[in-house]
């Protein structure tokens, strides 16, 4: 799991395999080796200095976010400290009681399969929407126009199971069904071996899973869903997420398993912690993928299917069947995050920082080797990251959370240049520099100061300065947040969504705000005025965003499809809806005057109507990954186009500040959202899980996943205050 639990997996010196990148280019979980990176996305670089020589060393603690639990250091209190699973987790999590939660069916999005045609076989006989296959024979599951599942035969001689060079698919019958279902020929899930079970065939490799296999549909593409007992999911999460060897080591103790597995080794606690932690999560917020409860991938928990099960973390979950953590005063199913390794005391948040004394645990094949870890980052990076710093002359830590060694986390720091300075999130000098957490201390041929003043336990800092005093993010299931000096006037958070939300316009006196949905349903809060919607009302593709008109009595509907879809005041001054686009439309914004816009598709195609000038595209140009959004300039000659890898593209005189698109943004996660500042010397980049990162005089002012804890929602849009 990603921010909600694990950027990394343990590593060790054990007899069963670790691979691990220490680059931070790749960061994976037990089992799971990456196979692409993302590419460099940088256009217009700005640099006009020669780059420094020299490198900061750069020392610190632990290996992930540190909020709840931490799994080397539960593996070192059940072998060193001799403590029972119980004990570890009500440590961890001390706000919380051990209680119970039925078995339940669970949806996992396999993301694995994102962006690929669902294909499933069986060595034993299935069936696929109604219609039967024959042992070793190969479905295909296709979406068609008309809503409709087309069920597909591989032709013979072209492929075989899920080898699959060169096939040829014969079409089928077609379903008008939500969702197609793939069914093995039994029930008994549990019980299922390779024999009996389905695979779903991906490019990179062949899954094995229990249960069902369902193509359900997301705003017109399919997406791939396991449908599977809780139970039966644990044994695909537990072996990914702690290394089922752990269960092998320490003396045998006589801590409590249960009745039928008897006597194990003291490191099987661990793996029970892990089995608790994991089916915790999982329940804790069912539903909040919309089409699915949880995905496979670090963003949420890694899940390998029957691949990676093994016994030792069959028998841990079976020792604590139906086990969850239950908040005191609720009873609510804790959200029970864990990392590889708090580096010595948990972070604090939704469950109380505690000393972690066993992360240092050190036994032969167990050793931790991140709580303590030492790097070194270029100079020169960190100037080419930033350009308009100008040379580095010096790092000036400002805040920290106050707990442990250094003074704890790094909530905040400034880069100090010749040209300027840039403030930064903690977390995100760490993501940024491929730095193993967020506790660090730094020292090199610069003016350094690592001190600064503490408040104990806080988690992020919300002073604004400069340029942008404020900003609101929202996301799909229609919370809104705010940070720095803006304001919430309402959201749709806990309220019934026909369809998820995907945008955000703000008034022009900052004191209130619209949302849109892909339906076409708009929000109105504050001083933000009604002047209708195409909610309830046919649209042709989904609506992808929206833009209001300088003076506020107005405003613009955008769909995938081109269409635009004006109310109020705002004029329609053409569309591409109804057009051929090589790829869909993905955002809209006006002109200054309000008297055109500019449309771009993710392909990087601009589309200018009105007034609007253009000053250039990616469009037919080769792109690591979709575009997702544009913001222009206040004098409108000019306008940024921003990738789902955080990669920014400046055209006229926009100007480039710097980029998420040469390294990962946050595992699991991609960008949703871009914002200028204010002057337009600067912007900030949001990602799907809540991450805000600066550039230029853009001031971090906190966000969703460092003040809050990770949420399991979309992130969609960030806004900046008038």
């Amino acid at each position: 799991m990603n921010q909600g639990r694990n950027r990394h997996a343990p590593e060790c010196s054990c007899s069963f395999s670790r691979f691990v990148n220490k680059s931070k280019i790749i960061r994976i979980a037990v089992g799971i080796l990456a196979a692409a990176m993302p590419g460099v996305l940088i256009a217009n670089s700005t640099s006009a200095y020669a780059a420094s020589t020299g490198s900061l060393t750069v020392t610190g603690h632990g290996w992930g976010h540190g909020r709840g639990g931490g799994q080397w250091g539960a593996f070192g209190y059940a072998v060193v400290g001799g403590w029972s699973a119980n004990q570890i987790l009500l440590h961890y999590f001390s706000n919380a009681s051990i209680g119970t939660a039925p078995n339940q069916t669970i949806r996992i999005l396999m993301t694995e399969n994102e962006g690929n045609p669902i294909v499933v076989t069986d060595s034993s006989s299935f069936t696929v929407a109604g219609t039967t296959f024959a042992a070793g024979a190969t479905a295909q599951i296709v979406r068609l126009s008309s809503g409709s599942w087309q069920i597909n035969t591989l032709k013979p001689g072209t492929g075989s199971g899920c080898t699959l060079a060169s096939p040829v698919w014969v079409p089928g019958p077609s379903v008008a069904e939500a969702q197609a279902i793939a069914s093995p020929n039994t029930t008994d899930y549990s019980a299922q071996t390779s024999t009996n079970a389905l695979e779903l065939c991906t490019p990179s490799r062949i899954i094995p899973l229990r249960g069902q296999i369902a193509a359900s549909d997301y705003q017109g593409s399919p997406r791939t869903i396991n449908v599977v007992d809780v139970e039966d999911y644990l044994r695909g999460v537990v072996p990914s997420e702690s290394p089922s060897g752990w269960g092998d080591l320490g003396p045998i103790s006589a801590l409590p398993t249960s009745p039928t597995i008897g006597a194990k080794p003291a490191g099987f606690q661990s793996l029970m912690v892990q089995a608790v932690e994991a089916r915790s999560y999982a329940l804790s917020s069912l539903g909040e993928f919309g089409i699915a409860d949880i995905c496979d991938s670090t963003q949420c928990q890694v899940y390998l299917g029957m691949g990676n099960e093994s016994t030792n973390t069959d028998q841990a979950i079976q020792a604590t069947a139906g086990e969850v953590m239950r908040m005191d005063g609720t009873n609510a199913i804790g959200r029970t995050e864990y990392s590889a390794s708090t580096g010595g005391y948990t972070y604090g948040g939704t469950f109380p920082a505690v000393v972690d004394q066993y992360d240092n645990v050190c036994i032969p094949n167990g050793c931790n080797p991140n709580h303590d870890w030492t790097t070194t980052v270029p100079i020169s990076s960190i100037e080419a990251m930033y350009p308009t710093l100008g040379t580095l002359t010096g790092i000036n830590v400002t805040a920290r959370n106050g707990l442990g060694d250094m003074g704890g986390r790094v909530i905040s720091l400034n880069l100090i240049g010749t040209n300027g300075t840039v403030p930064l999130a903690g977390y995100t000098f760490e993501w940024n520099f491929g730095l193993n957490s967020d506790w660090f201390s730094f020292t090199g041929p610069i003016s350094i100061n690592n001190n600064s003043p503490v408040t104990p336990g806080s988690t992020t800092s919300n002073t604004a300065t400069g340029p942008g005093n404020g900003y609101l993010i929202d996301d799909a299931s229609g919370g809104v947040e705010t940070f720095g000096d803006a304001a919430a006037y309402g959201s749709m958070a806990g309220k019934y969504l026909y369809k998820p939300l995907v945008g955000m316009a703000s008034t022009p006196d900052g004191k209130g705000y619209w949302m849109v949905a892909s339906d076409g349903g708009i929000f109105t809060f504050g001083d933000a005025t009604f002047y209708g919607s195409m909610g309830g009302k046919p649209i042709t593709a989904p609506i992808v965003a929206m833009a209001s008109t300088p003076d506020g009595k107005g405003y613009w509907i955008l769909g995938s499809d081109g269409a635009i879809y004006p109310f109020g005041d705002a004029v329609n001054y053409g569309s591409m809806g109804g057009k051929h686009l090589n790829k869909p439309m993905v955002g809209i914004w006006p002109t200054a005057d309000g008297k055109g816009y500019w449309t771009v598709a993710s392909d990087g195609g601009i589309f200018t109507f009105g007034d609007a000038t253009f000053f250039g595209s990616m469009g037919g140009k080769p792109l690591n990954k979709p575009v997702d959004g544009m913001a222009a300039t206040s004098d409108g000659r000019g306008y940024w186009l921003v990738a789902s890898d955080g990669g920014i593209f400046t055209f006229g005189d926009a100007t480039f500040y710097g980029s998420l698109g040469a390294k990962p943004i946050n595992e699991g996660a991609w960008a949703t959202s871009f914002s200028a500042t204010k002057d337009g010397l600067g912007y900030y980049i949001l990602d799907s899980l809540g991450r805000v990162y600066t550039f230029g005089d853009a001031n971090y002012m906190g966000d969703p996943n460092h003040s809050a804890g990770w949420h399991l929602v979309t992130y969609a849009g960030i806004t900046v205050t008038p």
